[in-house]
């Protein structure tokens, strides 16, 4: 649905290829094409910047390895984009890189330092948002490893819509596109009290 709008669009996309050199004309691909340009915008990712922690004795592994309070070591914490924490809400580690997830894990990581006899989980349903076009889109909780994704609301030929995913018999997630706000937040309360699959397909009855 998403490659439809940008083809409507003109873009061009050109997936599984590889560049291999950026020229004055443009970029080459591995098989020798030229695709002229007159600007290239590189785009590959990140990778955190943990290179400065070797020989520290922490555990590194796509970010500072964190449990669940954030704490990497003994009187070590990390927070942001450089932070592989495991998040008991999913059951998984996870690294996110976001800016709303930095705010709110420096604040948890800060509280759980000062004192860490009392310290909470950080369990926060991750969430992102983008705009493409005319389309919003709104994600929240792991959408990744999923067994099921069904669209409970809306529909995918108009381009407004409501998906939720599942993991063995749990919500783990929703993702909206060209709805308003309010369509997605009901989700997001699913998603952070641990629904069951069961009741997450009463949601998306509710709604329609």
């Amino acid at each position: 649905m998403l490659t439809l709008a940008h083809l409507e669009r003109g873009v061009n996309l050109r997936c599984g290829v590889t560049v291999t050199e950026v020229t004055g004309d443009g970029v080459r691909l591995a098989d020798g094409e030229l695709v002229e340009a007159d600007e290239v915008l590189v785009a590959v990712g990140s990778r955190p910047n943990t290179d400065w922690l070797d020989g520290s004795g922490l555990t590194v592994g796509d970010g500072v390895v964190c449990d669940e309070y954030c704490q990497a070591a003994r009187n070590v914490y990390a927070a942001g984009d450089v932070a592989r924490w495991y998040n008991p809400l999913f059951g998984v580690a996870m690294r996110i890189e976001h800016r709303t997830n930095a705010a709110e894990q420096g604040m948890a990581a800060a509280r759980n330092l000062l004192d860490p006899g009392a310290g909470k989980p950080f369990a926060p349903v991750p969430y992102f948002w983008s705009d493409q076009y005319d389309m919003k889109i709104q994600a929240y909780g792991y959408l990744r490893g999923h067994d099921e994704v069904a669209v409970v609301e809306g529909d995918l030929d108009e381009r407004r819509f409501v998906a939720a995913y599942r993991i063995g018999d749990r919500l783990t997630g929703a993702l909206a596109v060209g709805m308003p706000p309010k369509a997605i937040r009901q989700w997001r309360l699913a998603i952070a009290k641990g629904a069951s699959w069961r009741e997450s397909v009463g949601i998306g009855a509710a709604a329609n």
